[in-house]
């Protein structure tokens, strides 16, 4: 059910999706409230459920990780269906799963160190549901980018945009006139065999519950001290481990729905691509952008109030770039379990047996958001 949102909630949601690690004065100050009215209106979208969490984006290629997306086709067996997606959800390796109305019935993305690793993986699973799957595709991850929701901002989005384009660099321009500023999230980029630490590791943990909690807090779950913690959360952010902090709103109370769009090429030429890319960022409902190996080189991902605002989204990219694009696949995202893993898959000490003695995997069994 769609909640009853002002502009004042959205754009405070906005902020946190832009950082939501920032404290209750800097949101007060761009959103220009009184600090105890915003955290007033935080614990109460927190209460309701519109708020499901603050958290870390990581990033996993500099831990040694890849990303391998899967889609797959699959028989109508409601009960072997249920069966491999709660499989798939119970898996620590399972980065991202969603259900979905399409071409594709259901896709995930899977972490793995090696290609090998991933194809044991996939064997084991293919075997296991043979019964049920028809058909799959799968793409490896190159580089992908989160955009802030800007649609949160509502109507007033574009001709703010093209008002303050002129007067801020690309990758920090203001919103609507006020001190907003539309950060990018990316993972993918140089890869690197990074190793949490013990102290590390429970850090990035506890910020895939809750990223807003504050140094002080942190040192005292951890048995540290705030300089301590604020040193290695500074050093995580430097080496491109932590990418950004977000939050995981429920899209059905903004009344979204996700619209996952596979793009395909005429050629590929870098300076349209960088163009495309350019537009889907600066778009509002535009809230993700990937590049990644396979027959699609481009993906983005759509968030609209239904199937008209899409299509409309759609016929604008297809009129700008006709010359572009061949052609584009759409997927309805019916049930999105959103971008998370586990956070013990980047203990040094995880294998997929499990970790250590194997207390560890049974103690983590609960979802982080990363």
């Amino acid at each position: 059910m769609q909640a009853n949102l002002d502009l004042t909630d959205r754009r405070i949601l906005f902020e946190l999706d832009c950082n939501s690690r920032q404290s209750l004065s800097e949101v007060a100050r761009r959103v220009r409230l009184g600090r105890d009215l915003v955290s007033y209106r935080i614990e109460r979208m927190q209460a309701s459920g519109i708020i499901k969490r603050c958290c870390v984006m990581t990033n996993p290629y500099k831990l040694g990780l890849t990303v391998y997306k899967t889609y797959l086709r699959l028989e109508t067996n409601k009960p072997r269906v249920s069966e491999l997606v709660a499989s798939l959800d119970a898996h620590p390796r399972t980065y991202w799963l969603a259900e979905c109305y399409g071409e594709w019935d259901l896709v995930f993305s899977h972490l793995a160190r090696t290609p090998k690793e991933f194809y044991d993986f996939q064997d084991r699973l293919f075997s296991d549901f043979k019964d049920i799957i028809v058909g799959f595709n799968v793409y490896t991850v190159v580089n992908y980018w989160w955009f802030p929701k800007k649609h949160l901002l509502g109507t007033r989005w574009k001709d703010e945009w093209s008002a303050a384009e002129e007067l801020a660099p690309t990758h920090n321009r203001p919103v609507h006139g006020w001190s907003f500023h539309t950060p990018e999230f990316t993972f993918g980029t140089t890869p690197d065999e990074y190793m949490l630490d013990a102290l590390e590791y429970k850090m990035v943990d506890l910020l895939g519950a809750d990223s807003r909690l504050t140094c002080a807090e942190l040192a005292e779950r951890l048995g540290s001290t705030p300089a301590i913690v604020k040193y290695r959360l500074d050093k995580l952010s430097e080496l491109g481990i932590v990418a950004g902090f977000r939050v995981d709103i429920d899209r059905t109370a903004l009344g979204m729905t996700l619209f996952k769009v596979m793009v395909h090429l005429r050629d590929y030429d870098v300076g349209k691509e960088l163009e495309f890319r350019e537009f889907c960022r600066q778009h509002p409902h535009v809230s993700c952008y990937v590049l990644q190996l396979g027959d699609c080189k481009v993906e983005f991902e759509v968030e609209a109030k239904d199937h008209n605002e899409f299509n409309t989204i759609i016929d604008e990219v297809r009129e700008k770039f006709s010359t572009h694009i061949r052609f584009m696949n759409y997927l309805t995202i019916r049930k999105d379990y959103h971008h998370r893993t586990r956070c013990l898959i980047f203990s040094p000490e995880f294998n997929e047996q499990g970790v250590g003695s194997g207390s560890l995997i049974n103690e983590r069994r609960a979802s982080v958001i990363l």
